[in-house]
């Protein structure tokens, strides 16, 4: 016998009649793709579009087209609610020309949303960055500072990456973008072959709030990855516009690789030390104090007061592990 075709009550139609409405600019599970001036399609971006949250012009590009092109291509992603960025080369290359001022002023007149400051390129000191992004916020834009080196043979060790962004967050930027590179190789928290230094994003996330950065990933089985262990409200960036809805798909678990094992974060308030524990437990589950401190790499008090916060909010709890009697472990509740 054939299953009834009538849907079933009080559950409304299985195929959505319309994309929910996104709330913008988000402050979780951002989309930041790359446009690397490729074609854009009309009703392919009129689709995609609810699923991105900024796109940028990838490093120079815009010096290649005239200013009424450049100009013309930002309307059409504002006209569907889209923020547009500048890529960290463009004003790097402002910098050695001596016209950063000249930049900004003409990037603000063309429609640019968003300066993105960085040293990807050019070593440029705490002082040259402040500047930089006190330049920025004088004309009213807001501004996103990456952290890290393009080039795989200069790249910065884990304390001065940690180091960059606590200085960058005390700028107040959108956010604090971790280097990623356009291949995904070599660069930040990738080995050569393009896998995730989980030690690396362990040790960042102890000190810095999730929500507080955007982790470049152009490859979608890193993607795919961090969206596993961060959850579905990890800011990704560096996307190509093709795989958006392949992005959007792994983020509500609608893939293969990702079906029923994408997790919205609860809200976990307190230090970054709490939200990192709360990362472990919900990833390992069962932890006991010292597990929690190795694998956090965190001082024993710090560990400590992290868990008395996380048990004031209802979020986790002490038990006798299930394995051996004389451990107490923590749980998620």
């Amino acid at each position: 016998m054939l299953a009834s075709s009538a849907p079933a009550r009080g559950k409304g139609a299985f195929f959505p009649d319309e994309v929910p409405k996104q709330s913008r600019p988000r402050t979780a599970g951002i989309t930041h793709v790359l446009d690397r001036l490729q074609a854009v399609d009309e009703g392919e971006l009129a689709y995609l579009a609810p699923y991105i949250d900024i796109v940028k012009v990838a490093w120079g590009m815009p010096l290649l087209l005239t200013r009424d092109r450049v100009r013309q291509r930002i309307r059409k992603y504002h006209d569907h609610g889209i923020e547009v960025s500048t890529g960290g080369t463009l004003l790097e290359y402002a910098v050695s020309q001596d016209r950063v001022n000249q930049m900004i002023d003409e990037a603000r007149e063309l429609g640019f949303d968003l300066i993105e400051v960085s040293s990807g390129v050019l070593d440029l000191s705490s002082q040259q960055i402040e500047r930089l992004t006190e330049a920025v916020r004088r004309r009213g834009l807001e501004f996103f500072i990456e952290v890290g080196k393009k080039d795989p043979q200069r790249q910065l060790s884990l304390k001065e990456t940690s180091s960059q962004v606590a200085f960058a967050r005390g700028l107040g930027p959108r956010g604090v973008i971790l280097e990623g590179a356009d291949t995904g190789r070599g660069v930040g928290i990738f080995d050569v072959n393009g896998q995730i230094k989980w030690d690396w994003v362990r040790s960042i996330l102890s000190e810095h709030p999730l929500e507080a950065l955007l982790f470049e990933a152009p490859m979608e089985t890193q993607q795919m990855q961090l969206l596993h262990e961060l959850g579905a409200d990890v800011n990704l960036g560096n996307i190509p516009l093709p795989t958006v809805s392949s992005l959007a798909s792994q983020r509500l678990g609608l893939r293969g690789e990702t079906f029923g094992k994408i997790r919205h974060v609860r809200n976990v308030r307190g230090p970054p030390a709490a939200k990192f524990l709360y990362f472990l437990l919900e990833t390992h589950h069962g932890l006991d104090q010292t597990q929690l401190a190795h694998m956090s790499r965190l001082p024993r008090r710090t560990v400590q007061s992290a868990l008395e916060s996380l048990r004031r909010q209802g979020l986790v709890q002490e038990a006798i592990s299930l394995n051996d009697s004389r451990r107490r472990e923590y749980r998620l509740v």
